[in-house]
């Protein structure tokens, strides 16, 4: 039960990463620019909140898919309600990192659960890839819905998951 636990919890941690980090992208290209320097701001964001998340030792997962989901929701009000405005890029690049915090430490705490690297990486990394379809044929079908409603859907799949209890 302990491995089925620790399996969906990173199944569904791929899933919200993936849907997380598209929903900025189409964000951010949607109401700021979609050139290249946008591109560019997101991943290396990202890579700098993924990496400041590797050195955070107390970072929870309820508190990292939180403050992840909160930015998220805080960037989608500011570039809706101001698009186009040449602050919202900057601050958008702080939501983005603060997001990416729980993509860091989530590594450090799965190896403390005794479960095999490979095992991680492949669970985390089917939920991604059903986090890209999803997040693609979501996007297409529903279009700005999809970027209001899905992300906080999947932060609520990641937390309850990780709650189950054994129940042999």
């Amino acid at each position: 039960m302990i491995k089925l636990k620790l399996s969906l919890t990173a199944f569904f941690t791929g899933w919200f990463f993936a849907v997380l980090q598209f929903g900025f992208l189409m964000l951010l290209q949607i109401n700021i620019s979609s050139a290249y320097l946008t591109y560019m701001v997101i991943t290396l964001s990202w890579m700098t909140g993924t990496v400041s998340g590797l050195w955070i030792p107390r970072l929870s997962m309820p508190l990292g898919v939180g403050l992840g989901t909160i930015s998220y929701y805080i960037v989608y009000t500011l570039v809706s309600y101001n698009p186009f405005s040449p602050l919202t890029l900057p601050v958008a690049s702080i939501g983005v990192a603060i997001s990416g915090l729980w993509a860091g430490h989530f590594f450090v705490t799965m190896l403390d659960k005794s479960m095999p690297t490979d095992s991680i990486f492949f669970h985390e990394n089917n939920g991604f890839i059903v986090g890209l379809v999803t997040f693609f044929a979501g996007f297409t079908q529903i279009g700005r819905p999809f970027l209001l409603y899905v992300p906080l859907a999947l932060a609520l799949g990641l937390l309850i998951s990780s709650r189950l209890k054994k129940t042999s």
